[in-house]
């Protein structure tokens, strides 16, 4: 059995800008959501920057009727989320759900929204972190927010563990407006590209696959020259490079280890596909990511 992952900041409605999307770019995100679950039959798909009236948008133009729906778009006091979940009903139990936000000096920040799925024929549930984390062109001021962000995303992924008694399934996905060397991910997360040290440290350390696409996807040829992304997001203005990977899927260790559940690294990648090639590039629309996609595979039992 294997269950497919994607996450992607589908730009419809920011919090700033609810429901800011034409009717033609609805048309286009439809367009990929359908490809994602039709074509590549995603199991989870885990969308950021959507509306209530987007979810509802997306379940009828794209006709999802094989999948659940998980509303992330909530207000805790002055904090919105807009995520959501879509997953597929006969693989997958009906999660449960927790919004986490975190209080520091009075001022609160969204970390994330945890959702613990039970695959089928299973008896360990898989925990999901969903983040959207706020954006770096906010100012120096936002640094610490982002610590933080990291500090107490790791106190609930430990958290999760500690209630299980195999080793944890547990998979973070997102757009964290950082990449996967800035602190809050490396440092405060601690999630790593090293595959060996998370296994010799199962309980402190988090495997993050996505280190392997910082740059290019192809190497220079001489003669050629290929068009292709250096990343998951693009930024029209930027002065050092106009990519960045903010947009990844992160698991622990158990998913590398001895767990029920094993990552394929093979089918983890930035998922770059049409129409969103044309738009993303252009400066000029409000797509600006790249889906992101992984696969995960249940060990066969013998006997």
């Amino acid at each position: 059995m294997y269950i497919s992952l994607a996450w992607w900041n589908t730009g419809l409605s920011p919090v700033m800008k609810p429901n800011r999307a034409t009717p033609d770019q609805r048309s286009i995100a439809t367009e990929v959501i359908r490809y994602l679950t039709e074509d590549l039959t995603v199991d989870i798909l885990a969308l950021g920057e959507i509306s209530s009236s987007d979810i509802a948008y997306l379940k009828d133009s794209v006709g999802l009727n094989e999948y659940g729906t998980y509303d992330g778009t909530l207000r805790i006091g002055k904090i919105l989320f807009d995520t959501a979940v879509f997953y597929r009903t006969s693989k997958l139990g009906i999660p449960d759900s927790q919004e986490i936000v975190s209080n520091r000096g009075g001022h609160k920040i969204k970390v994330a929204n945890k959702l613990s799925f039970m695959p089928n024929n299973t008896k360990s549930p898989i925990y999901i972190f969903v983040s959207h984390w706020g954006s770096r062109l906010l100012g120096k001021e936002i640094e610490i927010d982002r610590r933080e962000l990291g500090m107490r995303l790791r106190d609930k992924v430990s958290e999760a563990r500690s209630s299980c008694e195999a080793p944890a399934h547990i998979i973070l996905m997102g757009d964290y407006n950082d990449e996967p060397f800035d602190d809050s991910l490396a440092k405060h997360l601690l999630a790593t590209r090293d595959r060996e040290l998370v296994l010799k440290k199962p309980e402190e350390l988090l495997y993050n696959p996505f280190w392997r696409h910082l740059g290019e996807m192809l190497p220079h040829t001489p003669g050629t020259t290929h068009k292709c992304c250096s990343g998951s997001c693009y930024y029209s203005n930027g002065r050092e490079t106009h990519w960045h990977t903010f947009d990844q899927i992160i698991f622990s260790a158990a998913f590398i280890g001895d767990g029920e559940w094993q990552m394929s690294e093979n089918h983890t990648f930035i998922l770059r596909t049409n129409p969103l090639n044309n738009c993303l590039c252009s400066g000029n629309d409000i797509f600006d990511h790249y889906p992101v996609f992984t696969v995960i595979e249940r060990k066969e039992i013998n006997g």
